[in-house]
């Protein structure tokens, strides 16, 4: 069975969605946990110099290299777009849809299989990982290959390389604080492309933008899911606190082709729209 994925937002983010069947992946460094990507990279680092500890020369030529590439800024970009299992949840109408005032969006998550089939060391579309057993055998993995790339390559140079061969992998792993969000994550990598690139054949990465957010520059690229339009959305959820009623929606829809061969459609179908059954206010 497809399941759904639930992408919390504002009334204006949810308006461009509908309106340019797109979706907007953020400048990770720009988010609400300023330890994104440094959590995981920093844990593996912990687990490397471990192993390393005995061998002074070599601690010191890791340390070396692994300080001269360790600004996560340099030369790439981790852009993510982040979705949660659970629907018509409190925490997230507060966190991420403007306090309940938004609008929950229900993704297909079958509807992105072209993001598995993209290249593995730009894109990335997976689940969280928030359980302390499983985030130490994923840092346990990447530190065993980190080793045993020293046994052909120089020690500091393998640490200068970290970032460039994991920094995909560094946004999958979160403090545990987080985990009733049940994430999950599109993760593209950049090197501040302006060009488009596609995915597969229904899936269109813009080049680098900038928009202000919280008095702040934040650059993001635009995925266009347009080509699956009919088939990626599923539900659309009206926050507690949002003054939106199910018939703007379904007009909304229809202005945008979203009904377009659909001879009868409702708030049942083929798109359920529903009021968030919370009482927060």
């Amino acid at each position: 069975m497809d399941q759904i994925l639930y992408h919390y937002c504002g009334l204006d983010a949810f308006l461009s969605i509908i309106k340019n069947s797109t979706l907007w992946l953020s400048d990770i460094r720009k988010s609400n946990d300023y330890l994104e990507c440094v959590y995981c990279r920093d844990k593996i680092n912990e687990k490397i110099r471990g192993f390393l500890e005995d061998d002074k020369e070599a601690l010191e030529a890791w340390d070396f290299g692994y300080n001269i590439n360790s600004d996560l800024s340099m030369d790439m970009i981790s852009y993510v777009a982040c979705f949660s299992e659970n629907k018509d949840q409190l925490s997230q109408w507060r966190g991420y849809a403007d306090n309940g005032a938004g609008i929950a969006v229900g993704f297909s998550r079958e509807s992105f299989a072209d993001l598995k089939e993209a290249a593995p060391s730009h894109i990335s579309f997976r689940k969280v990982i928030y359980d302390e057993k499983e985030q130490e055998k994923f840092i346990e993995r990447i530190a065993r290959e980190s080793i045993k790339a020293m046994e052909t390559k120089p020690v500091a140079q393998v640490a200068a390389e970290l970032n460039q061969n994991y920094r995909l992998q560094f946004p999958v792993l979160k403090n545990a604080s987080f985990e009733e969000e049940a994430e999950w994550r599109i993760i593209f990598n950049d090197s501040f492309s302006k060009r488009k690139r596609h995915v597969g054949k229904n899936i269109l990465f813009s080049g680098i933008r900038y928009t202000v957010r919280e008095k702040r520059l934040v650059s993001y690229i635009e995925m266009d899911f347009s080509k699956l339009k009919y088939n990626a959305i599923k539900e659309i959820w009206i926050g507690p606190k949002a003054e939106v009623e199910i018939q703007d929606i379904l007009h909304l829809l229809d202005v945008y082709g979203y009904y377009d061969d659909v001879e009868n459609y409702n708030e049942s179908a083929p798109i359920k729209i529903a009021h968030s059954a919370s009482s927060y206010r």
